[in-house]
This record gives C-alpha cells, sequence and structure tokens, in this order.
C-alpha cells in the first residue's frame, strides 16, 4: 500500500511540472510575438447559442478543427477550418490581427462574417509548441457561449 502511495504521488509531480516550466509561467518576461510563428493544428470545442434550432436560448455543443498560420513579421494570422454545430459542418476561413505579451499572454482579433468584432486570447505553453486559449469576444457580439482549445505547433 504505501508503494502504491508513492507511485500515485510520483505521477502527480510529474504531471504537474509542465504547470511550473519557466515557458508556461506567467511573469517570465520573455516572450514576444517571435514565439508564435508557423502553422499550427487548432482543436477546439465548446457550446453555441441556438440559433440553429427550434429553441433560439437552448445551447448546443460545437467543435472545431483546423490550420492556423501566424506570421510575426506582419502581426497576422489565417485560419482554414471546420465547425460543427447543429449535426452540421460548416468551412470558416478568417483573417486576423495577433498580439504577445512579455509574460506569454496573447490575443487574436478579427471580424466574423457578419461584421462582428472577435477575441481570442492565449497563453503560450511548452515553449511555444502549444497555445492555450477561449473566447473572450467583446459583449453582444458572441455567437459562442463558451469556447476553448489548444493550439499545436506543426
Amino acid at each position: 500500500m504505501p508503494v502504491a502511495l508513492l507511485f500515485v504521488l510520483a505521477a502527480s509531480i510529474i504531471g504537474l511540472a509542465p504547470a511550473f516550466s519557466t515557458s508556461a509561467r506567467a511573469g517570465s518576461g520573455s516572450f514576444s510575438i517571435n514565439d508564435v510563428s508557423g502553422i499550427y493544428v487548432d482543436l477546439a470545442e465548446g457550446f453555441s447559442y441556438g440559433q440553429g434550432g427550434a429553441n433560439p436560448n437552448h445551447y448546443v455543443p460545437d467543435t472545431f478543427v483546423g490550420l492556423i498560420t501566424f506570421t510575426p513579421a506582419t502581426g497576422t494570422f489565417h485560419a482554414d477550418g471546420i465547425v460543427r454545430a447543429f449535426g452540421t459542418n460548416i468551412a470558416v476561413v478568417f483573417d486576423g490581427n495577433y498580439t504577445v505579451d512579455a509574460n506569454g499572454h496573447g490575443t487574436m482579433t478579427w471580424l466574423s462574417s457578419g461584421g462582428n468584432a472577435k477575441q481570442r486570447d492565449f497563453y503560450i505553453v511548452n515553449g511555444g509548441a502549444e497555445l492555450k486559449w477561449m473566447n473572450t469576444d467583446p459583449p453582444a457580439t458572441a455567437a459562442f457561449v463558451t469556447n476553448s482549445g489548444t493550439m499545436t505547433k506543426q
């Protein structure tokens, strides 16, 4: 029994190690827009407002997969992906701008096809190999109740 508890404790410590690495720790002061460059696979899930169903107040699950290409020289990105909601696949393509703070926090902004301001906030983790993000759209512009995901560098 004590050996089993020791293994559990060791596994827990090993599992938490990335959370305390210098690349995941806020305030490290070592990040710039150049830490987010190239192509990332974006995988996300969340909930959308029920505008596609009989009850517009009912939230429905959605998923997203796509490729995001970041270009630090211009501070821009290009997204090409597929949203799955209401049992339907929807192709989405959009372009926008991004910034990165010294602590590894970044922001992506763009206009939706309907002209609404859109925003994602992210943090750089694992030395730039991943971006953990969530939607932070301005009030009254959100089509998603909540969405979050991980972008993995290719």
